[in-house]
């Protein structure tokens, strides 16, 4: 298919005559009707003839590029409107471009609407809207969707021609909900926000357990002896001596040991007796000697149960929950301000 002589002078209106070298408006050597190349260079001179001898051969491979990447049956006024574009944005533009892709899909409309959307360029280091672009693109946009025949008016069955029926405004809207920045952004904010209150309640359960832990004497931790296997505190090791004492004042006898328990008393019955005379601070024994608790704090050690596993102190896991509070609090409001830009935006472009 070759293009014709309207679309032609299309592009002569848009890429203009010159028949000297110069550098256009992003700095590349351009020459006659927009043509540019190696054997373009400063002080360059041609006739009008050979001006348009260059145009001619560059419309070839733009002919083609349109050819080869376009799936769909085009009219002579939309292969004449992509080659124009292709002319001035290049073959590979158009190969990955989103006008490209909707035309493969036979949707007509969005392709042309989404020529428009190559109006800028890369000015000086920064990109802008470039006026002379814009109302090119919406030239061929137009080229595009001008009928090559006349529009049909009685058929139903071809009423997507009918350009005599009585038309109404209906705004743009987007395909499904899931593609509302609104939906997306309040999503993000509702999850971050339920994940901050449940910690916050976590939070709020751990430090009233321990208050009541406070209160009820067992210090700033959770009672070691409700753990299994663990061993008692020593408040309450003394109330058991307590307890043993009263019960020997009252009579009561201890039961008699079994043979195995007094053999067993017989061979440890020095260390015992070692043990009995440490007094009630000793806490453990070692094979270098008894280790006393005021020994150990002196030292700055801890004597655990073997039992008991080390974890982190209230004060680091509320540390921890706490930043990530913040971190939630952060996603919240980054959430909050992409729902109004979000709807900022499609009130300019979707009047919704």
């Amino acid at each position: 298919m070759k293009i014709s002589a309207r679309g032609i002078e299309l592009i002569k209106q848009f890429e203009g005559l010159e028949l000297e070298a110069y550098q256009d408006i992003a700095g590349v050597w351009t020459i006659g009707y927009g043509h540019t190349g190696s054997d373009v260079e400063p002080g360059m001179r041609i006739s009008e003839r050979e001006a348009e001898a260059l145009l001619r051969r560059d419309l070839k491979s733009r002919e083609n590029a349109v050819e080869n990447f376009t799936s769909v049956d085009l009219n002579q006024n939309e292969f004449d409107a992509l080659v124009s574009f292709v002319y001035n944005v290049g073959a590979e533009a158009y190969r990955r471009s989103t006008a490209r892709r909707r035309l493969n899909r036979n949707d007509r409309l969005g392709a042309a609407d989404a020529l428009t959307w190559w109006n800028k360029a890369t000015v000086g280091g920064v990109l802008r809207e470039i006026a002379g672009l814009t109302r090119r693109r919406a030239a061929e946009r137009a080229l595009f969707l001008t009928p090559t025949n006349p529009p049909i008016v009685r058929e139903p069955n071809n009423i997507n021609e009918n350009s005599r029926v009585t038309p109404i405004e209906d705004t743009p809207r987007r395909d499904n909900i899931a593609e509302s920045r609104t939906v997306q952004g309040a999503t993000v904010a509702g999850g971050a926000g339920v994940a901050a209150s449940t910690m916050g309640r976590d939070s709020a359960e751990e430090l009233d357990q321990l208050e009541t832990n406070i209160e009820a004497g067992r210090g700033v931790t959770e009672d070691p002896s409700a753990r299994e296997g663990s061993t008692p505190p020593r408040s309450q090791v003394d109330d058991d001596a307590e307890t043993e004492g009263d019960a020997s004042e009252t009579g009561d006898e201890p039961a008699a040991d079994t043979p195995d328990d007094a053999a067993a008393g017989g061979e440890t019955g020095d260390e015992e007796t070692v043990a009995a005379d440490a007094g009630d601070d000793i806490v453990a024994e070692t094979d270098d000697g008894v280790i006393s608790a005021e020994e150990d704090i002196e030292r700055g050690e801890i004597v655990m149960d073997a039992t008991m596993s080390q974890r982190p102190s209230k004060h680091e896991v509320h540390a921890v929950e706490a930043q990530v509070q913040f971190a939630l609090l952060i996603l919240i409001v980054l959430s909050v301000l992409f729902i109004i830009i979000a709807r900022v935006d499609d009130w300019r472009n979707y009047r919704r």
